[in-house]
């Protein structure tokens, strides 16, 4: 999380943090795909994601913007 100097402005996130981020939702991406393919079938899967990705990059781009994480 950004560190606060005062109530209005926020430090920039340096590259280390922002590309660990990145690397857990990749894995955590890559992860749930092997999981769920061979669980359920390649249409099936893809039918899922076609709710789930959309919904996710949502939540992903407002938790970013909202320095939530």
């Amino acid at each position: 999380m950004a560190r606060r100097i005062n109530k209005q402005e926020t430090l920039p996130r340096g590259w280390p943090v922002s590309l660990l981020w990145a690397a857990v939702i990749v894995g955590v991406s890559i992860a749930l795909s092997a999981t769920i393919n061979p669980l359920f079938g390649r249409n099936v899967h893809w039918d899922w994601m076609a709710g789930v990705a959309p919904v996710s990059f949502v939540l992903l781009l407002l938790a970013f913007r909202r320095r939530w994480v």
